[in-house]
């Protein structure tokens, strides 16, 4: 048993496949056919009901392979009085072609198309070789020696009536939740509001109209996890950030959120992800900046160590450079080189503070490779020399 537990969370992780352990109890399969079940009428193989029926005759002897009129695959077998059943699935992606021509020869109007195709892209696509293979392996390892496949294909019956499907699919209202829940989050993000932002995230996840992202499988973790950092995007470029500083935040998260071992631990780097975005935001807009200047200042920030001229820095914040010397002036009170020069010295004299790097190192990194003339800047900024703040500073952190 401990081993069929096991495998209810690392066969939907590892292969995509979603996997439900049936032990009798009723309600199983009807979360079951209320979450797989499109058409109670076309698929009553994917019924409680039925489902049940069928698999109260099936034995430990076999592999049953089920598909059905809709398209899709099903894979069951029984051990110890439990029923494994891997799926459903489809093979191939959606083509809305093929999809016509399946609803029409099912007595279904165009209506449906778009309610099926919500069904239809929520199924992982897996070959059924694949499948075959996970539940052979299965019931190896719970020591049920080898058995045979037995196919079955379930055919619709055409009752003459119009097609009827679920209203999970009918009913436009979780979309439209999910939809106002992502614009929530976006406009949070924009204003730096890390709590709302938060918030609508968690509420996001429980909206079940994202048909797309059900299975617990870390491929479909990964492009969930993308989307949201997406939606993290648009609301820090809405709230000013530049796209420098946003994209490198992004890959950041973007490779650690890669490389998290669980779903709990990759939801946590994208809270935290959103939240130090929403910081960034917070931060430049209590200065009462402009977007441009914001991003300009951005720029500065990420480009630190390399020479930069005002006309680079203003095209990165979009602006004439004549017309932005004179909006970052008003803004700031300084000129470009200014500020340049007083945020490079900032990042120095934390160095010389918190690090054993020479002064001609910690010069080269912000970006004065003239030793000299990095002391002199830094005086003016700092009034004193590089190496007089270091020991004033060093000694009366050590006390």
């Amino acid at each position: 048993m401990d081993f069929l537990e096991s495998s209810v969370v690392l066969v939907p992780a590892l292969t995509g496949i979603t996997l439900t352990l049936y032990d009798g109890k009723p309600e199983t399969l009807k979360q079951f056919e209320c979450e797989y079940c499109f058409s109670p009428q076309l698929q009553k193989l994917y019924t409680a009901h039925d489902l049940d029926i069928f698999l109260q005759k099936g034995t430990d002897a076999h592999i049953y392979d089920l598909e059905e009129s809709m398209g899709t695959r099903l894979t069951a077998f029984k051990n110890n009085g439990y029923w494994v059943l891997l799926g459903p699935y489809v093979e191939a992606e959606w083509s809305e072609r093929r999809a016509r021509l399946l609803l029409a020869k099912l007595n279904a109007s165009e209506a449906a198309l778009p309610m099926f195709k919500a069904y239809r892209c929520k199924l992982p696509i897996v070959r059924r070789e694949q499948v075959l293979k996970t539940a052979f392996v299965l019931t190896e390892n719970m020591g049920s020696g080898i058995r045979s496949v037995e196919n079955f294909y379930w055919e619709a019956k055409d009752n003459g009536s119009a097609l009827a499907f679920s209203e999970l699919y009918a009913n436009a209202k979780e979309v439209n939740r999910r939809y106002e829940l992502e614009d929530r989050f976006i406009e949070a993000v924009s204003r730096g509001d890390g709590g709302k932002a938060y918030r609508a995230w968690k509420e996001m996840g429980k909206v079940k109209s994202d048909l797309r992202f059900m299975s617990d499988s870390v491929q479909d973790q990964l492009v969930g996890a993308a989307i949201v950092r997406t939606l993290i995007r648009i609301g820090a470029k809405l709230g000013g950030l530049s796209p420098v500083l946003i994209d490198s935040i992004s890959q950041e998260y973007a490779q650690r959120i890669k490389h998290s071992k669980s779903k709990t631990e990759m939801n946590g780097l994208t809270a935290e992800m959103s939240g130090r975005i929403c910081d960034e935001v917070r931060e430049r807009r209590q200065f009462g900046w402009s977007p441009i200047v914001r991003r300009a200042a951005d720029y500065v920030e990420i480009n630190l160590s390399k020479p930069m001229t005002t006309e680079e820095i203003a095209q990165a914040a979009g602006e004439k450079k004549r017309n932005f010397v004179r909006r970052f002036f008003q803004e700031t009170g300084m000129t470009v080189k200014e500020y340049l020069s007083k945020k490079r010295c900032s990042i120095a004299a934390q160095m010389l503070i918190n690090s054993e790097s020479s002064v001609q190192e910690i010069a080269a990194y912000v970006g004065y490779l003239d030793n000299n003339y990095f002391s002199k800047v830094f005086r003016v900024n700092m009034g004193m020399s590089p190496q007089s703040y270091r020991n004033i500073h060093k000694t009366s952190s050590s006390k």
